[in-house]
Parts: structure tokens; sequence; C-alpha cells
């Protein structure tokens, strides 16, 4: 059986973008690549705690709250 993340990260989130979200947070942000990290970090750390709470919505919506993009770049932040 698969687990929410494995769902998440195959199945309701296709990441069909060029961009990373790294590479988005530093020239549409102008973030520095450690500055971006971290925000990337801060955006998965929440992300798991939406998960621990079984807040799937809020989770879906993990990349528009941290970084103003749509829910397929979750793939990028799910660790499986």
């Amino acid at each position: 059986m698969k687990t929410i993340k494995e769902i998440y990260k195959t199945e309701l989130c296709k990441n069909t973008n060029t961009q990373t979200i790294k590479e988005i947070l530093m020239d549409r942000d102008e973030l520095s690549a450690e500055n971006a990290d971290m925000v990337i970090a801060d955006a998965k750390e929440q992300l798991e705690e939406y998960f621990d709470r079984g807040d799937f919505s809020a989770a879906y919506n993990i990349c528009e709250e941290f970084f103003g993009l749509e829910p397929d770049y979750i793939t990028e932040l799910i660790d499986i």
C-alpha cells in the first residue's frame, strides 16, 4: 500500500515544470543559493508537519504558501 507521500509524489502532483523551485527563487526573487535552500528547507519542514497532522489540503497548497507556485512543485519537497 502506498503512503500518502508516495501518492502525492507519483499520482496527484505531476511536475512538468522546466525550472526547479530553487532556480525560480534565485531568478525571480533574487535569493542566493544558500537562502533559497533555507526557504526550501523551511517549506519541507512545514510540509512534514502538515502530513503528520493529516492536513492534506494545507500540504497540497504548500508551494503557494511558501513560494507562490502551483501545487505541482510539491514533488520537489517530498522525500520518500
